[in-house]
């Protein structure tokens, strides 16, 4: 999976995979979440807003099956 470096204080990137809809995100403490079923309209937005912390918390996390990686 392709990952965009971004700019956030707990962010380190961002990746989506849309044949199986799984957003991918590499916080600076080096944890990696995958999450499923989530709409590339998602992934879209989370790129283009200003402040990822408040997106992540906002629309993905708690809103999706979590799969903690590292």
């Amino acid at each position: 999976m392709v990952h965009h470096p971004v700019k956030s204080s707990r962010i380190a990137s961002i990746g989506y995979d849309e044949p199986s809809a799984t957003l991918e995100i590499r916080f600076r403490d080096r944890t990696l979440i995958q999450y499923q079923h989530v709409p590339a309209r998602i992934f879209s937005d989370f790129l283009r807003v200003v402040s990822k912390g408040r997106f992540y918390d906002g629309v993905v996390k708690g809103k999706f099956k979590e799969n903690i990686l590292q």
